[in-house]
């Protein structure tokens, strides 16, 4: 008799197993999705590739911790000679106790704003208007780029798009692969959310 329990259980089971899959098969002929595709972020899509290239990543929820994580990562390297592309982010660092000087060829190590990020290439647009004078000839030993989340994008022509009527005198996407392997030591990039 317990036998005969055990078969039923089991034949139950298949029952089960057969109508649940009667109902999959007809959402699938419906053209409805069993399951959803997952959404990719463009901040971890961007995170990933640039990670992936060798890139460094730093995520900021505040401004306050984009300084605090900056002041900490140049003390613990103890960088000296930084420089920054701009007057006015040069102004803006020092005010938050970081000194740089304006670009220097011979500094090691390097700050600069950019013009928006491209999350599926994990590329990095840079324009003259973040103040690297009329072009960039030569990149430092160390690169660190601040950006903003809302400065992520899916593609390079919504990038360019956002440029102003006077067009900027030079545009460069840094891909950090290749800057890496062929120029640039190590690769920093601060990203804060806002």
């Amino acid at each position: 008799m317990a036998r005969n329990s055990e078969r039923e259980k089991i034949m139950k089971l298949l029952r089960d197993a057969l109508v649940d899959s009667d109902r999959q098969i007809s959402i699938a002929e419906k053209g409805e999705e069993i399951f959803t595709p997952p959404t990719d972020d463009p901040v971890i899509m961007f995170a990933e590739n640039l990670s992936s290239e060798g890139g460094k990543y730093f995520y900021c929820e505040s401004e306050e911790q984009l300084f605090s994580d900056l002041k900490h990562l140049i003390s613990y390297r103890k960088w000296t000679n930084i420089s920054s592309f701009s007057k006015n982010l040069q102004s803006f660092l020092r005010a938050k106790g970081i000194e740089t000087s304006l670009t220097d060829e011979n500094s090691k190590v390097a700050l600069s704003l950019c013009q928006g990020i491209v999350s599926k290439t994990g590329s990095i647009i840079i324009t003259s208007t973040q103040g690297a004078g009329t072009h960039l000839t030569n990149f430092p030993q160390i690169m660190i780029i601040i950006a903003m989340t809302s400065q992520i994008y899916a593609s390079y022509k919504q990038v360019l798009a956002l440029l102003s009527e006077t067009p900027p005198e030079w545009v460069l996407s840094i891909r950090s692969g290749k800057l890496i392997s062929e120029e640039v030591k190590e690769f920093y990039l601060f990203l804060v959310e806002d």
